[in-house]
């Protein structure tokens, strides 16, 4: 039944056989079976040998042909109708592959174990890819195959692997790797063998059953292969034929007769295949005439991908190539579950992607009776309920999750009868996993917050005296200057010492005359600006002189920097001591007699800040303090719980960057979403008081501090549509993110679709520069060269990504005045900015853009660009994760078409622990790891935001009372002064929340708003009387 090789030529191999090597003890086929005798006690049986003499280094070149015809006639025969267990099906495979490398001639030197040991590795990781016994047989038979192979063909001439490799490697490849080499070629064609149909044709034949493959079609169509009861072939075939067959439906018209709209919404009910395939029918056709306007019809990998979704009850998630049509999949979905009944709702990444979708298949919905419309344009309620009632929504998680807290919370009639049936997710790993633990919320102005704007000015008045300094790897915060004797008192401990003043460290550089003598008494009777002029006669150098004589007076050791021409830290000094006992202290010396500490990081720095400001509050009822900041005494909770992250968020706010983290436009600061999709969000604000700092900073009105009293995470909005939740994307991530999600979302199954045609990105190997300038012009360098012509080629267009708004305008600059075509700047997500990059791109246009250009965005090139190589996209930064880079090289050899790509990237562009990577893979590697590592923690940041949302939920209860039992003013009133409650609540408990205390938190919670209840109710009934009796006298 097998390919079993000639006589002549397997007797020769068999006679050969004692002349090999035998396998050490280790590796014998009985210890290999010592635990199960199973497949020994079959081949005994069937062969008549002896159990004793089945070992392999006691098998004679007879003995060896019996097993083998046992083998085959078990493989091709019994085992076909009755499959051995899975253990005997292993041990059979181990068996069969250590006769093949005992089929191998071994030369004096060659390790027969080392081969062994390798090509058993090999076959144990194919082995463990199988998902049942019946893969495992079928590899079992393969590898049989390949046994004959190496028995019989083995030697006569090099497979085409084997000539390739020896090719590339100069032919200087080992015995041992030619054989692996060999081995896999030949199991790879064994796995696939063109012969099995004719072998089994006879078998099939007398069965009545007619058998084909459709592997080397010499005919002209393949339609004669499918007539056939049996295809054998492989799945690069049947798809290959599964798109052939499409383009000829569509080609003769069969498709076209399929328009029945009516019938579609009645079929699509139907689980039938054939049912379902003629809704897809309609559904193409709609798209041919109502989308593409005749021009094209929807591609077969479209239509599988559509058919995965609508064959799935439990949720899809799609990795489709970029540029392969993910939106026309969408709305082609979209129409089944409304032709089903449902309501749907469309979720993309930025408003300006979902308003286009929804504008340019209008027509389509239309078509079939479809009602669709856009959230996130909507400002007014009445207009977000009407968009509620169509349909099909389109919009971002921020605002079908706002709109959700609008009808839950605020109690408003925005989408009152819209349940939660389907949702389609567009860019998918960008909203569950880069965004996955997102919350959204909103705002709750309240007048009371406005007495912690204070509270923030003396916070930022205070850390605004500190600055960041960076010397080599390492970044200090620098204090406020001093005199340098000032500095230094202030910053030991002189307990224990006799020094009580500054003047006695003035006093100390006196005696090791770093200042002349008398200087301490002239400095003690001068008045202030007398005191700097004086100091100015002290050198830096007599400064840094004195951090070494004064070690000789105080036990500390000093390390000691000043700055060099471009203003960054230059060690002047280090400490000597290297005791843990001896502290150290770092300074950094300016001239004219000035210096300032240098602290690791400002968390040394929050507590005794924050204790400052505490010192300088009092909190009413109280005797008044002039020197002292009234504040309400109802906000001390909060202010006691939060002053130490007020002051860390003044920290975070000097290191904020415009054009990086946010932009100012208007007189309001604009977080941007810079790492992910480079969205400026015109909708957020940072909570914590670094809203404000950031204002301050800016000298623009300062807005209240807003408190959290409502919030919707992206996984709960998500889980409201019992696991019908269906995505697509053009990078779905790692293992360990697919993993993540499923952890998550447990219904859901993940699937990558093939490219409708091969992808044609070459990616240009990448470069690391060491400075900003070498950045520059290696950008400049590469653009110039990709987008001139030259001897071989025309010139081609290009697309510059950067990380941030501030460096897309300076590479936009050093480009613009070289640029022989257009240059474009491309860095707000608004339809004036997305226009000005829908235009055909000519040879010699660049565009440069933020990540804005990076995911969604269909970059459209000439036809004389794509002759010349089509688009070329340079990545100017580490990405967040290597889907982050993999969208953006996404803009080009799209849809078939030719294009490249290239990172180049500055290590001092980089986080401070990618600083010392030597090498663009290292830094890869690297940012790989951290992104796992990233995914993995964010386990964490879910169980915190289900424990926030089950406190929001069982004060939602509270609120749905209050709603029920008060109406009018009462109501307003209850409900405004019980959410302030709540957001205080929330706020005070933060560190609580932070420890997952949740048995805790509950009690707490339920008990704080029982009291808070009574005590709103009761102040209400105080006021009512006071109104009552307020109006009874003046009637009288």
């Amino acid at each position: 039944m097998g390919n079993a090789p000639s006589e002549s030529n397997m007797g020769d191999r068999l006679r050969c056989w004692k002349c090999h090597k035998v396998l050490p003890p280790c590796t014998s086929f009985d210890d290999l079976y010592k635990s199960s005798d199973e497949l020994l006690d079959i081949l005994s049986l069937n062969s008549s040998i002896p159990l004793s003499e089945l070992s392999l280094t006691q098998l004679t070149a007879d003995q060896l042909g019996k097993i083998l015809s046992v083998l085959d006639k078990l493989l091709f025969d019994e085992w076909i109708s009755a499959l051995p267990s899975l253990s005997t099906l292993q041990h059979t495979q181990v068996f069969i592959t250590e006769l093949c490398a005992l089929s191998l001639e071994i030369s004096e030197g060659l390790s027969l174990q080392i081969i062994s040991n390798h090509v058993q590795s090999l076959v144990e990781t194919i082995s463990q890819s199988a998902s049942n016994v019946s893969e495992s047989f079928l590899l079992t038979q393969a590898l049989y195959l390949n046994l004959m192979h190496f028995l019989s063909d083995h030697g006569s001439s090099d497979t085409d692997a084997v000539l390739i490799a020896k090719q590339w490697a100069g032919e200087e490849l080992s015995t041992e790797n030619l054989f692996l080499i060999e081995f896999l070629s030949s199991l790879t064609s064994s796995l696939h063998n063109t012969e099995r149909a004719t072998e089994w044709s006879d078998f099939y034949k007398n069965l009545g059953v007619s058998l084909n493959t459709n592997m080397k079609k010499t005919n002209a169509s393949y339609k004669d292969v499918y007539e056939s009861d049996i295809v054998f072939g492989t799945i690069n075939d049947f798809v290959s034929d599964y798109f052939q067959y499409s383009r000829e439906v569509m080609e003769t018209g069969e498709i076209q007769k399929h328009r029945d709209v009516q019938r579609a919404r009645t079929l699509s009910h139907s689980a039938n295949t054939e049912d379902l395939q003629e809704v897809l029918a309609v559904l193409c056709n709609a798209v041919h005439l109502h989308k593409a306007e005749g021009k094209w019809w929807p591609r077969a990998n479209q239509m599988i991908s559509w058919c995965l979704l609508a064959f799935s009850d439990t949720g899809k998630l799609l990795e489709m190539g970029t540029g392969e049509g993910k939106s026309c999949v969408i709305a082609m979905f979209a129409v089944l579950r409304v032709l089903r009944g449902e309501k749907v709702d469309v979720v993309s990444s930025s408003s300006v992607l979902c308003q286009r979708d929804a504008e340019e298949w209008k027509n389509f919905y239309k078509y079939f009776g479809v009602t669709a419309d856009t959230n996130t344009n909507k400002t007014e309620d009445e207009d977000r309920k009407e968009c509620y009632q169509k349909d099909v929504v389109y919009g971002t998680i921020e605002a079908f999750a706002a709109d959700h807290l609008r009808q839950t919370f605020e109690m408003k009639d925005v989408r009152p009868d819209r349940s939660y049936q389907c949702i389609i997710i567009d860019e998918v790993d960008s909203l569950l996993l880069d965004q996955g633990v997102q919350l959204t919320y909103l705002s709750s102005p309240m007048v009371s917050m406005q007495h912690l704007n204070v509270i923030l000015t003396m916070i930022w008045s205070h850390v605004r005296q500190y600055g960041f300094l960076s010397a080599e790897h390492q970044t200090f915060v620098r204090g406020p200057p001093a005199s340098f004797f000032k500095a230094i008192f202030d910053s030991i401990d002189t307990e224990g010492t006799e020094i009580s003043d500054p003047m006695d460290i003035l006093r100390i550089a006196e005696e090791t005359e770093t200042v002349p003598k008398g200087f301490t008494e002239e400095i003690y009777q001068s008045e202030k600006d007398e005191l700097l002029r004086k100091l100015k006669t002290v050198s830096q150098d007599a400064v840094v002189n004195f951090f070494q004589e004064i070690e000789d007076y105080i036990l500390y050791g000093f390390t000691v920097y000043t700055l060099d021409d471009e203003g960054l830290l230059c060690l002047r000094k280090c400490s000597p001591y290297n005791n843990q006992d001896i502290p150290e202290l770092k300074f950094l010396v300016l001239e004219e007699g000035l210096c300032c500490p240098l602290y690791d990081s400002e968390e040394t720095l929050i507590k005794p800040i924050a204790e400052l400001i505490s010192g300088k509050l009092q909190y009413t009822p109280c005797t008044n303090n002039q020197d002292k900041i009234s504040i309400p005494g109802f906000l001390k909770n909060l202010v006691e719980k939060k002053v130490s992250v007020w002051v860390q968020n003044a920290f975070l706010a000097m290191q904020l960057m415009e054009g990086r983290e946010y932009v100012v436009e208007n007189n309001n600061v604009c977080p941007v979403d810079f790492r992910s999709t480079g969205i400026v969000e015109l909708n957020k604000k940072w909570g914590d008081g670094l809203q404000q700092f950031v204002e301050i900073k800016h000298q623009i009105k300062l807005s209240t501090i807003s408190i959290v009293t409502n919030y919707m995470s992206n996984i709960s909005f998500f889980e409201k549509y019992q696991g019908k939740i269906y995505g697509t994307t053009g990078t779905l991530g790692s293992k360990t993110d697919i993993l993540f999600l499923q952890d998550l979302y447990p219904t859901l199954s993940a699937c990558k679709m093939p490219t409708f045609n091969r992808k044609k990105l070459f990616e240009v190997k990448g470069a690391l520069k060491t400075s900003d300038e070498e950045w520059k012009s290696e950008i400049k360098r590469v653009v110039m060269a990709q987008i001139s012509p030259n001897s071989y080629r025309g010139g081609r267009a290009a697309l510059v990504i950067c990380e941030t708004i501030n460096k897309a305008k300076e590479i936009h600059e050093e480009l613009k005045s070289s640029i022989p075509g257009e240059i474009i700047l491309y860095c707000r997500s608004d339809r004036d900015s997305l226009s000005k990059i829908d235009k055909e791109l000519l040879p010699g246009d660049v565009i440069v853009a933020t990540n804005l250009a990076g995911r969604g965005t269909d970059i459209k090139v000439s036809k004389q660009v794509t002759n010349n190589g089509g688009l070329f996209v340079i990545l100017s930064f580490l990405s967040e994760n290597t889907r982050v880079e993999l969208q953006a090289f996404g803009r080009t050899a799209r849809k078939g078409k030719p294009g490249s790509a290239q990172v180049i990237i500055s290590t001092d562009h980089l986080s401070q622990s990618f600083r010392t990577v030597s090498s663009l893979e290292e830094a890869k590697s690297t940012r790989d790891r951290v992104a796992a590592e990233k995914i993995n923690h964010m386990m964490n940041d879910v169980t915190e935001l289900k424990l926030r949302e089950d406190l929001f939920s069982e004060y939602c209860k509270t609120l749905q009372d209050i709603h029920k039992n008060t109406d009018g003013d009462d109501e307003r009133a209850v409900v405004a002064v019980m959410n302030e409650f709540w957001g205080i609540w929330l706020q005070t408990k933060s560190e609580e929340i932070d420890q997952l205390k949740r048995n805790e938190l509950q009690m707490s919670l339920k008990d704080d708003l029982s009291l808070a209840k009574i005590q709103t109710q009761s102040r209400l009934h105080h006021v009512q009387v006071f109104i009552t009796t307020s109006s009874l006298e003046i009637s009288l």
